[in-house]
């Protein structure tokens, strides 16, 4: 069993992370991966924590899942905000590593993210926000590790902060 972890947001466990159904692929937001490949970020810490719990077995997923709206999005966050070798750092891993897996956006959930852009114009969400919401929908997976409260919009289950979905 893995100690729990003080953070900005209060002590975390792997329950924090945890489905509440088992589910083996996550996606996992551009903020959520700025903050773990940025040790300045006030919530790094989450976001090696819940790394630790996903090496020690805490945690079922198996399949981290990003686009390439959220590699962008994340990578040049990195370059502006913390620094280029952060941003290096983060692209290299995420081509490299067996942990993440780059699943590309079809044209299809390209453009019903596009219309829902258009259409919802009180969100005030990025672009990213709604390709990813688009491509969760057409991947079939509910949740998404995120410190970006725009997500609450979709049908979608955030994690930490367990917002859960309309399912």
């Amino acid at each position: 069993m893995v100690d729990p972890v003080d953070t900005p947001i209060g002590t975390v466990t792997p329950t924090h992370f945890q489905p509440s159904q088992v589910s083996h692929r996550l996606f996992l937001g551009p903020k959520f991966l700025y903050a773990l490949f940025n040790p300045r970020d006030q919530m790094h810490v989450v976001s090696q924590a819940f790394m630790e719990f996903l090496r020690a077995g805490e945690l079922p997923y198996r399949r981290l899942l990003v686009n390439e709206h959220i590699v962008d999005e994340a990578a040049t966050r990195l370059k502006k905000q913390a620094s280029m070798r952060n941003a290096q750092q983060f692209v290299t891993t995420v081509d490299e590593s067996d942990i993440y897996h780059l699943v590309p956006v079809s044209a299809a959930v390209f453009d019903r993210a596009q219309t829902m852009f258009l259409e919802w114009t009180d969100l005030d969400a990025s672009f990213t926000d709604f390709v990813v919401g688009a491509h969760m929908e057409d991947e079939g997976v509910e949740y998404v590790a995120t410190y970006d409260r725009h997500y609450d919009a979709f049908d979608v289950t955030t994690l930490p902060y367990h917002r859960s979905s309309s399912r």
